[in-house]
């Protein structure tokens, strides 16, 4: 189902409050290579060692067979890997995409709902329906807070800061929102950019939205600068945010 974009919301523990103000007053975007996601041990909050996955494969669905050298004895030449010995999936990633600059943020997104209704009773429960399941979508979960940080930047025109992205980069970034997959499950495959937006379900709650930025370097970070951001953007806490935000149907 598409989604609505409401806002988005970069995070800031409240150590690096200097960075918060950078990206409210000058549009301050701090991006890493992806690479560096692979190797961040913070047990899988921001780290996530299958960046850039292509292949994600279920035990029952891998069958690998190896064929050995003939000069190694005692050893059949031919061995045959299935379910039976795999006590996990198979991850198989590409680096092509190693060093493409990664900017991630938080977003406040709902479904775009359609719906009919022939009575005033049934708009009234319909109503009801979808304004509780928005209220599910908008919620943050305490993780946030807690493993993220409890600084926000507000961005409440998305599609002006995403312009002004653009205007600095050119076509020389991909951005969306990041898909979940249920890897205790499913057996997936991803193609080319799309691998760059494709994560486990473990990391859904954070709801991330990210810019993924064309690079030929080989540089482990970027700073980017796209201007003043407080006509379209403004300083709280995800605290404060979770009191305040509200988004209903009529």
């Amino acid at each position: 189902m598409k989604k609505i974009i409401c806002c988005l919301v970069k995070i800031f523990k409240d150590c690096d409050n200097e960075y918060a103000d950078n990206l409210l007053n000058s549009g301050e975007l701090y991006c890493q290579a992806l690479k560096n996601f692979k190797v961040i041990e913070d047990d899988e909050v921001r780290g996530d060692k299958y960046e850039g996955l292509i292949h994600w494969i279920q035990p029952r669905d891998c069958v690998i067979s190896l064929e050995l050298p003939e000069n190694i004895v005692d050893i059949p030449r031919e061995i045959t890997i299935t379910e039976a010995d795999l006590t996990a999936p198979a991850a198989i990633q590409t680096t092509e995409y190693e060093y493409h600059k990664i900017y991630c943020m938080y977003a406040i997104a709902i479904d775009e709902f359609s719906f009919k209704y022939s009575t005033e009773e049934e708009r009234i429960s319909l109503q009801k329906e979808i304004n509780d399941l928005i209220s599910k979508q908008i919620e943050f979960d305490e993780k946030i807070s807690s493993e993220l940080g409890n600084i926000a930047i507000v961005i409440t025109n998305v599609k002006k800061f995403i312009d002004r992205v653009k205007q600095h980069c050119g076509n020389d970034v991909h951005h969306g929102l990041v898909e979940y997959f249920n890897d205790e499950a499913v057996s997936v495959q991803f193609q080319g950019i799309e691998s760059i937006f494709r994560k486990r379900k473990l990391y859904s709650y954070q709801n991330e939205y990210r810019f993924a930025f064309s690079s030929r370097d080989q540089l482990n970070s970027k700073i980017l600068n796209i201007g003043d951001l407080k006509d379209i953007a403004y300083k709280t806490t995800v605290s404060e945010l979770k009191e305040l935000i509200s988004i209903s149907v009529k």
